[in-house]
């Protein structure tokens, strides 16, 4: 209602921040407002760095996307480091890459938002983010072109369906957590390959953690495990809800339906009622 700038969000601690911000920029009149987070805002940050320290290294969680992968490669010239969740384990991965002098790694930062900086000493600090986002906002504006800081990530593909299912394992233990996801795992990887191959999957054989499957078009699905928590849960990304069902949720049931250890020791309601 106030044609804002830029909206600006932080969690409790403010260690994590999100944004929102107007695609349509014209004289007077900024609409049509979208959120600026997750794969879009590791985007938007990097093109930062791509100009102050061009080919450096951007460290990431293991949930981002495809497209975010050749977005920070191939349009911007940057090494991309997916690691392990954790706002922990991709700063730590962020340091030893920089002090091991094998990259030079600018930023560790997750899909939630955490983020760290080698600038400002690996810091997970929200404010500082925000700080980074602003600053990039007022030079844009003192440009000719001006325009949105969306456009500056017009490259970047994005998937309209996004989704984490996560199912419960239901005697609450996380022993019987790792077997059912051993299990899941191991059955999974046995469809990407030879007579029980699944059309159009192919196992990511550089991914660190869970199992991860490309789907072809920039879409995947990867199945993970909860460190402290009994459950299991399964991102996934695809063009529509119809092509992540044919693509990714029917195949799965078809693999496990025959599978008593799963389908008694894990809630796949979720996976049923997609």
């Amino acid at each position: 209602e106030c044609c804002a700038d830029l909206g600006v969000l932080f969690d409790t601690d403010a260690d994590r921040s999100g944004f929102i911000l107007p695609r349509t920029v014209a004289k007077g009149s900024l609409s049509a407002y979208e959120p600026l987070n997750r794969n879009r805002l590791i985007a938007l940050l990097s093109v930062i760095f791509s100009s102050s320290s061009p080919g450096c290294t951007i460290v990431t969680d293991s949930v981002t996307s495809e497209g975010l992968a050749k977005f920070l490669t191939a349009d911007l010239g940057l090494e991309h480091v997916r690691y392990l969740k954790g706002y922990a384990n991709v700063i730590g991965k962020a340091v030893e890459i920089t002090e091991s002098g094998h990259g030079n790694a600018e930023m560790a930062i997750e899909t939630s938002g955490h983020c760290a900086m080698k600038e400002n000493g690996y810091l997970d600090d929200g404010t500082y983010t925000a700080v980074k986002i602003v600053g990039l906002l007022a030079r844009t504006y003192k440009t000719a072109s001006g325009g949105s800081l969306l456009d500056l990530i017009s490259g970047l593909q994005e998937k309209a369906e996004e989704n984490e299912l996560r199912m419960n394992v239901l005697d609450g233990s996380l022993e019987s957590t790792q077997d059912l996801f051993d299990q899941f795992a191991r059955m999974i990887e046995a469809h990407t390959e030879g007579q029980n191959k699944v059309e159009g999957w192919e196992l990511d054989t550089e991914n660190l953690e869970g199992v991860r499957v490309r789907t072809g078009g920039g879409g995947f699905f990867m199945l993970r495990k909860s460190l402290h928590d009994p459950l299991i849960s399964l991102q996934i990304e695809g063009d529509s809800t119809d092509e992540v069902r044919s693509a990714v949720i029917s195949p799965i049931l078809d693999m496990i339906r025959g599978d008593n250890d799963i389908t008694n020791g894990l809630d796949i309601g979720v996976l049923r009622e997609y």
